[in-house]
């Protein structure tokens, strides 16, 4: 089956996904505004603390540090909580970091967390001593606090993804098992375009397709019903056509040979009586005799095209073969090549006229259209009889051009035998003509084939 499109199970599940999704990004854009406004918080608090704590470490009465006492003052901060998330240097003739905020490499956030919980830099000053050019810049330093936001982000990521696989699991299973009846129904339509209207679907799950699977094994009953009773009605016709073909065949043989054999009868005794007496009259004679045998050769070819006497007489399988020695005669540029079983020979008689116009029909049709040079017909017996005609013709393509009458009858005949005809064919690639049908049996119930 060709593909229309993304199927309803796919596109439950891709919408579902793209709501979890919108509210997973929503969780995170919450996330991170939170993550933003503690970050900011803790920074503020952090430099703050930091500038309170220098302002009680430094003497404001001494006019300049010794080294010895900023070593100490180095000291202390480090050993505050806070400072690891500032960076603290003296800035004045020159520049020193006295410490700076560091971040564990495993604790590092990435770069695109990074980007969106970045908050602006919170900056203090304090003077290093009374009177001193020097000063201590506070500045605040986000990558800890971000990394620790990010620590807290992740565990909510990772738990948000697991949450949205596991939900989309459980729905493409669920999905799957509700949606499971679909295919099946599809499938039974499919095999019902084909002509093969048995079989019931089972009773649906859902409701909804619980009143589709009621509808399609309605509608199937309601088809093969009709199938029934047309194919019936078909083997009625081709019973009443073919009884009418007899009927026509015994009146054109008997009425019209028996009329044709007393003129030519006539004819001729006149011609004799006349003969060297009235050239006229002999002549006349002569076209009438003339005329009547070549009517009388046109009457036998219809009584063999009404009727084959030689079915009647001699069976199906004689008759086949007669068919296929007259075709190759008269089609000298196509040679016929025939292998048949002799099972066919046990056909019952009303069936063999059907499995012998078949072949006519389908000889008839290469003759015709297929500009073949090679035709052969294989009539096999297994479990059931075949049919196979290939021809190494034109070809055609099925989908492109319509069928014509005499396919439909060889289907109809096919049917009345109960069964199926199958054609493949291509363009250049000639023509594959198969026909199965069931082995037939007598009305004791023996097996006549």
């Amino acid at each position: 089956m060709k593909n229309r499109g993304m199927s309803l199970r796919r596109r439950l599940i891709i919408l579902c996904s793209l709501l979890m999704v919108t509210g997973m990004l929503l969780g995170v854009g919450y996330q991170v505004m939170q993550a933003r406004t503690r970050v900011l918080d803790e920074l503020e608090s952090a430099t703050d603390l930091a500038w309170h704590l220098l302002d009680t470490m430094l003497p404001m009465d001494s006019v300049r540090l010794e080294a010895t006492e900023k070593a100490a003052m180095q000291n202390r901060l480090h050993n505050i909580e806070a400072v690891r998330h500032l960076d603290i240097r003296v800035v004045g003739d020159s520049e020193q970091v006295l410490t700076r905020g560091t971040v564990p490499a495993e604790l590092a956030a990435p770069s695109w967390f990074v980007r969106l919980v970045q908050v602006p830099e919170v900056e203090r000053t304090h003077a290093l001593s009374k009177g001193s050019n020097e000063v201590v810049v506070i500045r605040s330093n986000a990558a800890a606090e971000i990394s620790e936001a990010w620590q807290d982000s992740k565990d909510f990521l990772v738990v948000l993804s697991i949450l949205l696989l596991g939900i989309n699991g459980i729905l493409y299973v669920t999905i799957g098992l509700w949606l499971a009846p679909v295919r099946l129904i599809v499938d039974s339509l499919t095999n019902a375009e084909q002509g093969d209207f048995t079989g019931q679907l089972p009773v649906a799950g859902l409701p909804e397709l619980r009143t589709i699977t009621d509808k399609v094994n309605q509608l199937k009953t309601v088809l093969l019903n009709s199938k029934a009773d047309n194919e019936r009605l078909a083997l009625m016709s081709l019973h009443i056509q073919e009884s009418e073909r007899r009927n026509l065949a015994h009146e054109l043989h008997d009425e019209m040979g028996q009329s044709l054999s007393a003129i030519k009868a006539i004819a001729w005794s006149l011609q004799e009586q006349t003969r060297n007496r009235d050239s006229t009259l002999e002549v006349g004679a002569g076209k009438i005799l003339a005329i009547a045998t070549a009517m009388s050769g046109q009457v036998r070819m219809m009584l063999g095209r009404l009727r084959p006497a030689l079915l009647d007489e001699l069976g199906l399988v004689a008759a086949v073969r007669q068919m296929v020695r007259e075709w190759n005669d008269n089609h000298g540029g196509c040679k016929c090549e025939l292998t048949v079983a002799p099972a066919f020979s046990e056909v019952p008689l009303e069936k063999q006229i059907h499995v012998y116009r078949i072949l006519q029909e389908a000889l008839t049709n290469v003759a015709t259209h297929a500009n073949a040079k090679r035709v052969e017909v294989v009539m096999q017996a297994g479990e059931s009889l075949q049919i196979v005609i290939i021809d190494d013709g034109n070809g055609f393509d099925p989908q492109l051009q319509k069928l014509g009458r005499g396919i439909s009858g060889m289907v109809d005949r096919c049917q009345a035998l109960g069964g199926q005809l199958s054609l493949f064919s291509r363009p250049g690639l000639g023509v594959r003509l198969s026909m199965v049908f069931p082995r037939m049996r007598d009305n004791q119930g023996g097996d006549m084939a």
